[in-house]
């Protein structure tokens, strides 16, 4: 962000720790009033593709994969079947 009252940067490190990703992200805030500093720490489970579909299945939903998704990344899409 880059306006004349207010200017925001972040800086991300990232690491894998087993079958998680840790983002720890850096933030610097300035306004007329001052600067303000924080982190953030994301901790995000790392899954496999059977992992994904096992856990939709155990939900009750029939799920299809598409490769390329919105933004090149793949996208599960899931569906509740109608009862009967």
């Amino acid at each position: 962000m880059d306006q004349p009252e207010l200017k925001i940067a972040r800086m991300c490190v990232s690491e894998r720790q087993g079958t998680r990703s840790i983002m720890e992200m850096h933030h610097l805030v300035a306004t007329p009033a001052g600067v303000d500093y924080f982190t953030e720490r994301h901790e995000m489970g790392l899954f496999t593709h059977e992992e994904y579909l096992a856990a939709f299945a155990t939900a009750g939903l029939e799920t299809s994969f598409d490769q390329d998704g919105l933004m090149g990344r793949g996208l599960y899409i899931g569906v509740r079947p109608e009862a009967n």
